[in-house]
């Protein structure tokens, strides 16, 4: 990843500080008034930058559709840690594996190799 700006810092924090408050990310409009800039074009340029940096990734087809990059859901981290009681793999195996499976019905689905 690479370095941010103090204004993309600034971005960033407001989105984390949002996503843990209530787990959603806050709208164009609120980011536009917490961080001080006049129109959402701003916003969605500091967005795209934070996106391009690996910062930030993209939801598709969901209102307010971004999400940190590299980090798991609630929902998700819970699941990963109830399998790792269960079964005593790793995090890395349990995922590992999971991509796996994921691999070998997609390849038998389309009637190709991986």
């Amino acid at each position: 990843m690479m370095g941010l700006t103090p204004r993309q810092a600034d971005c960033l924090r407001v989105i984390r500080e949002r996503l843990a408050q209530s787990g959603v990310p806050p709208t164009y409009d609120e980011m536009c008034l917490q961080l001080g800039i006049a129109s959402k074009s701003g916003v969605h340029r500091l967005v795209d930058a934070l996106v391009e940096r690996g910062h930030l990734r993209r939801i598709p087809n969901h209102a307010r559709g971004l999400a940190l990059a590299g980090e798991f859901s609630a929902k998700a981290e819970a699941g990963l840690a109830r399998l790792e009681k269960r079964t005593g793999a790793t995090r890395a195996e349990l995922i590992r594996r999971a991509v796996e499976e994921f691999v070998a019905r997609e390849s038998a689905a389309w009637g190709s190799s991986a």
